[in-house]
């Protein structure tokens, strides 16, 4: 057998090979990933202790800056495109 090259292809995509041929196909947008809390902590760069505050039903930065929280059986869970449009929201621009 001839040995062939390989390409490489970047995470997000699903080859499927056939008898009727191959197939690339992407697959869902990396921003609508499932992430715990300890993954939410590490993108915010922040302890997993103040994502709990920030979900919180109780407390002042629950209700100042509520975070999209997903309450599953298994824990809290939090969709990536989410949290960044929380983020983007969070930002404040001052008058000079």
């Amino acid at each position: 057998m001839k040995p062939t090259t390989g390409i490489t292809l970047p995470a997000s995509f699903v080859v499927t090979v056939s008898h009727a041929g191959t197939e690339i196909l992407p697959t869902a947008s990396v921003d609508n990933d499932i992430l715990t809390v300890a993954e939410v902590a590490e993108l915010l760069k922040c302890k997993p202790s103040s994502i709990y505050n920030l979900t919180r039903l109780r407390g002042r930065a629950r209700y100042d800056n509520p975070i999209p929280v997903l309450r599953l059986p298994m824990g809290l869970r939090f969709r990536r495109s989410s949290i960044l449009t929380w983020l983007k929201s969070q930002e404040t621009t001052t008058a000079a």
